[in-house]
């Protein structure tokens, strides 16, 4: 069943959008903060159903859950000192078919990756110090 797009929903995904990956918490922030007409109990509703439909998807991180728009497929990095999450390429990590036969694991049918470090811009002043 196609869902119509409501006013409220447009505005979470464009939110999500902008934001890039968001908690509950942020995307509820960034909404009011820039005026949207978007009840807490909508914001709930329409992030459940976005999901469901495939527009969004939630990340699940060590500390919180964040969500995102689809995109192609991406892992993610971390930075431990300032939160900034950041989209990685898969061709810049090998998992393939290969990898699978190498760790002895068959019928892969869907996976993720979380890394956690320090961001380059954090490097740089740690490195000042």
């Amino acid at each position: 069943m196609q869902r119509r797009n409501t006013n409220q929903r447009m505005e979470v995904v464009q939110a999500l959008e902008f934001l890039g990956h968001a908690s509950t918490e942020e995307l509820i922030e960034y909404l009011e903060e820039n005026n949207a007409k978007v009840s807490l109990a909508t914001i709930y509703r329409n992030l459940n159903t976005l999901e469901e439909d495939g527009k969004i998807r939630k990340v699940k991180l060590k500390d919180l859950d964040v969500y995102e728009t689809i995109k192609k497929r991406h892992f993610h990095f971390v930075c431990n000192k300032c939160g900034k999450i950041s989209d990685i390429d898969p061709k810049f990590i090998s998992v393939d078919e290969q990898t699978f036969k190498q760790l002895d694991v068959s019928n892969v049918c869907d996976y993720d990756m979380v890394l956690y470090g320090i961001c380059h811009d954090c490097g740089l002043e740690i490195n000042k110090k």
